[in-house]
């Protein structure tokens, strides 16, 4: 496995935990160990990083797992288990925060789909960012566009496609949660890995059910 030198950026401690123990689930626990090993992170195992929102945890090191899981099991294997970790990632970061939105609230439920998607995008980009927002932009034909300019998940890599699933899969959840679940597909367009400036999803208005 390359190794990838620290970022500089950090990401959450409840990501990487929730993602470790998703792949647990899946891999089991000397799979993980396995993971850890070849990804060059070793100190993760039996000590994965505390249950908070600390941004303490480089995202060169969260690359490298990454990495080492399309390694081990395959493009479409490293994909279902990724966009499951991201739905995971979201329900157990909102369960410990409660509802910052208000989503129960009646002055909520009564807001227009579209603004409960973009109140959702921008809950994930502030918490992620540790920077408060309160919009996301729109593409041409008028869908949202969730840029990630330091992505956790491709840094320091080079893919021949977007790889990016885990963060495709948060961001499904956390519309899906601000929408009283309605499905929308998040489709990753962009990224780091493959040359561009940034990691770009596309999230129609529409949704599939």
């Amino acid at each position: 496995m390359k190794t990838i030198p620290d970022s500089g950026f950090t990401y959450p401690n409840l990501f990487i935990r929730i993602f470790l123990q998703s792949l647990e689930d899946v891999a089991g626990e000397n799979g993980v160990k396995t993971i850890l090993n070849m990804a060059g992170q070793p100190n993760l195992i039996g000590n994965y990083p505390p249950a908070n929102m600390e941004g303490l945890f480089d995202v060169a090191r969260y690359s490298m797992i990454m990495a080492t899981v399309d390694d081990l099991y395959g493009d479409k294997g490293a994909q279902l288990m990724a966009t499951r970790a991201g739905y995971a990632n979201f329900k157990v970061a909102i369960a410990s925060m409660g509802d910052p939105l208000g989503v129960i609230t009646e002055s909520f439920q009564s807001k227009p789909v579209v603004e409960k998607m973009e109140s959702a995008l921008a809950m994930v980009r502030s918490i992620i960012t540790r920077t408060k927002t309160t919009s996301i932009p729109r593409t041409e034909d008028g869908q949202f566009l969730y840029a990630v300019e330091h992505c956790p998940v491709c840094y320091g890599r080079t893919t021949s496609t977007p790889r990016c699933f885990i963060t495709a899969g948060l961001l499904q959840e956390a519309i899906r949660w601000a929408t009283g679940g309605l499905v929308f597909d998040v489709k990753q367009v962009k990224a780091r890995s493959c040359g561009d400036a940034s990691c770009d999803y596309v999230i129609p208005l529409t949704p599939n059910n």
